[in-house]
């Protein structure tokens, strides 16, 4: 029997804005119900690189930057469902907003959480992971720079949070070897913004994700794991290696 596939979503803003990092809170309700309707298991990140595979399909939710609407909007539809997710912080750039050096242009500005709202997020199950210092591209660095973006960060959201950071989000997805390596000091898994289901197999800090974006409405991917959405993201996936472009997360 084939193995069942799994998925990473990934989440930045949860708003009504219509922005290529915003996804509506009532589209991420039917999204959550319609997977559960569907009998997948909605999972914390690492369950996904457990052996044997699971005998249903599962999905993991990630929430990139650290926006506040992860608390205000997506937080109690989470609850409510009593559902597991992975939130990924900048950390040179809690209680700030995501204007960031490398920030690409007409990306909206959006608040990001500070440490007393991470703490709340923490203590209502969330995993709070690295999304580098100041989101730069991994690739090239000065060794300083290394340092700051990986162990630093790690550091620093176990100091102020209490808790072992151990998965991490590659900003804009960009890595290497050389990035993957030092990654692997550090922290348990990664994720990439590679569009594509997880199959199993996956290098643990190479694992791939759907960007919740392009999944709208939600109704048009049920069941997610179904052969016409399985074809659409397949050509989706096709599509944005033939741009060449990555997603800016």
């Amino acid at each position: 029997m084939a193995r069942p596939l799994d998925a990473i979503l990934t989440f930045h803003s949860i708003d009504d804005s219509g922005g290529l990092l915003s996804y509506p809170e009532r589209e991420l309700a039917r999204l959550l119900d319609g997977l559960l309707e569907e009998g997948v298991a909605i999972v914390p990140l690492a369950r996904l690189l457990e052996s044997p595979p699971a005998a249903r399909p599962r999905v993991a939710l990630t929430f990139d930057d650290g926006s506040k609407t992860v608390r205000s909007a997506a937080l109690p539809l989470l609850e409510a469902r009593a559902l597991p997710f992975t939130l990924f912080v900048v950390t040179d750039f809690v209680g700030r907003d995501n204007g960031w050096p490398s920030q690409r242009k007409g990306i909206a500005r959006m608040p990001l959480l500070d440490w007393s709202e991470l703490g709340e997020l923490r203590d209502a199950g969330a995993e709070i992971g690295s999304h580098s210092a100041s989101h730069a591209a991994l690739r090239g660095l000065a060794e300083a720079d290394w340092t700051r973006e990986l162990a630093d960060s790690k550091k620093r959201l176990e100091d102020r949070l209490g808790v072992a950071a151990t998965s991490f989000a590659y900003p804009y997805g960009i890595h290497d070897d050389e990035a993957e390596r030092r990654v692997a000091a550090s922290f348990a898994r990664a994720v990439t913004t590679r569009f594509a289901y997880v199959q199993g197999g996956e290098p643990p800090r190479r694992l791939p994700r759907l960007e919740s974006h392009y999944l709208q409405p939600a109704s048009r991917w049920r069941p997610l794991f179904g052969r016409r959405a399985r074809a659409a993201i397949r050509l989706r996936a096709v599509a944005r290696a033939i741009r060449g472009g990555r997603y800016g997360a």
